[in-house]
């Protein structure tokens, strides 16, 4: 017998059933509550069922785990040890079906993050006419960081940056590609009767001290703006046109873009006075993961035709 004895081979063949995963859920919710009370309470199923499974699971181990009393079940020092694995074994499992949901979100998803709200405007139409069928996703944020975190996890199909991405994993190797999308140049709006509304630019601290009306869902532009100009009274409003309509009643002064202009939320009216600060004149890029440059090469030829018209 290879020098294994007999009721050794004998015991390894009687328990060789599956353990099912709903034992091992019940086994860690043991370890962790300690009462069957609290189990059956937790994951809403009688304290009977859970001592039933709890026999066919020791059952199938072929060793005792548990110390019984009349009313109360625990783990002995085997038992400990199966609950220790059974936690590693559903955080696994657990791991593997949200990997398997999020590669079928991405399989259907195209999601995308952008630095600033003007390229989602111009951007996702592109996208949704290259990718009919599945779902385009735009995100907003502040932080560049949060963009390249994403794209790295794979969170993101592609990200929007104010400057190109050319990280070096190896000399001459990029870890991304880059190309040049809209530009977008920042504007003061105020009336003809406020103090400023002679001037042909102005740099942002020329602003310090005003009350300004400001969309809080602008991307990097809120810290620039808030950064830059010093001792002003930001106004915020989440609304797009509930801001215009202030703007049009007030003498209040407001930012504005060449690409604001593009889409119909410019005030009437008012006075428009370019900010020449390099931070807010600024060219946007289209950044992916290099490895995936030659899948995306239709929506890179698509942005690049629609710079050329733009």
């Amino acid at each position: 017998m290879n020098g294994f004895p007999f009721d050794t081979l004998a015991l390894s063949q009687k328990h060789t059933a599956m353990i099912e995963t709903y034992m091992l859920e019940q086994l860690a919710a043991l370890a962790e509550y300690r009462t069957l009370s609290r189990v059956a309470e937790t994951l809403h199923i009688s304290q009977p069922a859970i001592s039933r499974s709890m026999q066919k699971l020791e059952d199938e181990l072929g060793v005792p785990i548990f110390e019984r009393t009349k009313n109360r079940i625990t783990l002995n020092a085997l038992g400990e040890i199966a609950a220790k694995h059974a936690k590693g074994i559903m955080s696994a499992h657990n791991d593997m079906v949200q990997a398997v949901r999020d590669a079928e979100r991405r399989m259907r998803t195209f999601a995308y993050g952008s630095i600033a709200p003007a390229p989602i405007w111009e951007l996702s139409p592109i996208l949704s006419q290259l990718y009919m069928g599945m779902t385009v996703s735009a995100d907003l944020q502040e932080t560049e960081d949060i963009l390249r975190a994403r794209l790295d996890s794979g969170d993101y199909n592609l990200i929007v940056l104010t400057h190109p991405l050319e990280a070096q994993h190896e000399p001459g190797d990029s870890l991304y590609f880059s190309q040049p999308f809209i530009r977008e140049n920042l504007s003061l709006l105020v009336s003809n009767a406020h103090r400023l509304a002679r001037r042909k630019s102005l740099k942002l601290k020329d602003l310090a001290g005003e009350k300004i009306l400001i969309h809080n869902k602008i991307g990097f532009w809120f810290s620039v703006c808030k950064e830059k100009i010093p001792n002003a009274s930001f106004l915020e409003q989440n609304d797009l046109s509930t801001l215009s309509e202030i703007a049009n009643a007030s003498d209040l002064p407001t930012f504005f873009t060449n690409m604001s202009d593009r889409i119909g939320i410019c005030p009437a009216n008012k006075r428009v006075i370019p900010i020449t600060d390099a931070e807010v004149n600024v060219q946007f890029w289209c950044v992916c993961r290099a490895e995936k440059r030659r899948e995306y090469a239709a929506i890179f030829n698509a942005i690049r035709r629609f710079t050329e018209t733009a």
